[in-house]
């Protein structure tokens, strides 16, 4: 059963505030995670945009700046930490943004740089309800996750 997704709410904490929609990059391989996003979130007007090429999303990020990004691990041709340390050379606040989705705890490598990473993270299969949440939180700037 799928709840309705819970917005935080008061006269400065909704999508008002911003007066536009939030935008939300998802890089991944398939498009499955922003599939489920965009279903959750559309009712909210959330703008979700995919990119699976992760160096193709790198240029986007040099060029644009989303409200929220979601990195579904593992990456394609990069690595994880590759591939955020592009994103902090790019832009700080942008890096602040980012949330990771992993699909495999047990590998090393992964657990490592979610660690070191510091920023949220939510395991495959996600709760679209959960990833709904977090990107919201992430995407209006509430850095207390």
């Amino acid at each position: 059963m799928l709840r309705e997704p819970g917005l935080p709410t008061g006269p400065d904490l909704g999508l008002e505030a911003y007066g536009i929609p939030l935008r939300v990059l998802v890089i991944e391989a398939s498009a499955y995670t922003a599939g489920l996003l965009q279903d959750v979130g559309s009712p909210t007007g959330l703008s979700v945009e995919v990119a699976r090429d992760p160096r193709g999303a790198v240029r986007r990020l040099r060029q644009e700046f989303f409200d929220a990004v979601v990195i579904d691990l593992p990456t394609p041709h990069i690595t994880a930490q590759d591939l955020f340390s592009e994103i902090v050379a790019i832009n700080l606040e942008q890096a602040a943004r980012t949330v990771f989705l992993a699909s495999d705890l047990g590998d090393t490598a992964t657990r490592k740089f979610l660690t070191g990473v510091g920023r949220p993270f939510l395991t495959q299969p996600a709760d679209p309800i959960e990833l709904f949440d977090l990107v919201m939180r992430v995407g209006l700037g509430d850095q207390e996750e």
